[in-house]
């Protein structure tokens, strides 16, 4: 349903809410390493997160990233919607483009009235999910975001 590079961010995320801080930032290298993801696409998606305001980054021997928010701030909607576009909640489940709720249903895609209700349920719960509420769930065990 995610793209790999919402994937790769929402690890990438969830890893700096639990190693990072101001004090002692996560490097992109270590993150790159720990979470198996290419060192140049991973700079890239944080160097978004950084214009979006969702990351402070710091840079020489001591640089590195923390969250500019308190992690229970930061919702799984945020990140995708940065990521793949607010159009991600939007789009048609079959791929014909925006799924809207036309009163012509010649005009819906053939799916639309039976997806609509399960993408509300799946917008309200990205929208309540925090990366807080998730790394306190794993218990600070980040060998789980390994595994992902």
């Amino acid at each position: 349903m995610l793209s790999t590079t919402c994937k790769y961010a929402v690890r990438a995320i969830i890893f700096i809410g639990m190693k990072g801080s101001k004090e002692n930032r996560a490097n992109a290298r270590i993150i790159a390493s720990e979470l198996g993801i290419p060192m140049q696409f991973l700079s890239k998606i944080l160097q978004i997160f950084v214009r979006k305001g969702l990351l402070k980054s710091f840079k020489g021997p001591t640089g590195g990233f923390y969250l500019a928010k308190d992690s229970n701030d930061i919702t799984l909607f945020d990140i995708v919607e940065i990521i793949d576009g607010p159009g991600f909640f939007e789009t048609c489940l079959i791929g014909t483009g925006p799924c809207q709720s036309s009163t012509h249903k010649k005009e819906r895609c053939p799916v639309h009235d039976s997806y609509s209700a399960i993408r509300s349920e799946v917008v309200k719960y990205f929208k309540s999910e925090s990366i807080g509420g998730i790394i306190e769930r794993m218990g600070n065990d980040e060998n789980i975001l390994l595994k992902l």
